[in-house]
């Protein structure tokens, strides 16, 4: 009976430290067995599939999504200006026809708004025409003056391109969001130049889906399924909601 009694606390230390451990275990266990899937943005325009090589890796069909073409337009600066000094960037864009004067007030908040709430994101102004006749940055506010940098203001002024072209390719023929969006609406460009969203910039929600958006395409580049194994984007969700 004396004996039972010794070995009464050492049994019971061995439970209480399973109850500690157990869970830690477990939850190793799952962080290093399991694969969160993320939800991706979806891709709009033309998509088809093919066959994707990678070095040291087997030959695999993979969706190929649709990407703007090379374009490259005058700057406000007197440079050149287009698609590869933006190349690895996420950048919003928009056209404004000849008839618009002005940078509408819309436009103007957004850009502010984008702008301040990303360091990196660029913002581009596609107009037909004289840009010159364009307000700049911090002629709309003096909260411009750390930002104008990153708002380039281009046109096809002596360009073999035209702003036109681009904000075609900005609009494919094929697989837009459905209703279709406005064609004087924000677009949201990836790093490679993939369509990922439309914007109303009249609509309040578009604007706050925008920056939303954004930020969840920066996790997206964060969580890169290709360099990080605990980490997958539902496929299911890549489609665009257009028709291919």
């Amino acid at each position: 009976m004396q004996q039972t009694r010794r070995r009464l606390p050492w049994a019971k230390i061995a439970i209480l430290g399973g109850m500690l451990f157990l869970p830690a275990v477990l939850f190793y266990f799952f962080l290093f067995n399991t694969v969160a899937h993320i939800h991706r943005l979806p891709f709009y325009g033309p998509h088809g599939f093919g066959e994707i090589r990678e070095a040291g890796k087997r030959p695999r069909t993979d969706t190929i999504y649709y990407e703007l073409k090379q374009w490259e337009l005058n700057a406000d600066s007197g440079q050149r200006f287009g698609s590869a000094n933006l190349s690895g960037s996420i950048y919003v864009a928009h056209f404004l026809p000849k008839v618009v004067q002005d940078i509408p007030d819309e436009i103007v908040y957004a850009a502010l708004d984008v702008l301040n709430n990303d360091s990196l994101v660029q913002f581009v102004s596609l107009g037909e025409g004289l840009e010159q006749s364009w307000s700049r940055p911090v002629d709309f506010s003096s909260r411009f003056s750390s930002l104008q940098h990153r708002w380039h203001y281009l046109c096809d002024v002596d360009s073999v391109q035209t702003a036109f072209s681009v904000h075609q390719s900005l609009f494919p023929s094929a697989g837009l969001p459905n209703p279709k969006p406005d064609p004087m609406c924000m677009v949201l460009v990836d790093k490679e130049g993939r369509l990922r969203g439309f914007y109303n910039p009249l609509l309040a929600k578009d604007a706050k889906r925008l920056k939303e958006d954004i930020a969840h395409l920066n996790r997206e580049y964060a969580y890169n399924f290709r360099t990080h194994r605990f980490y997958k984007f539902d496929d299911k969700l890549e489609r665009n909601t257009g028709n291919p």
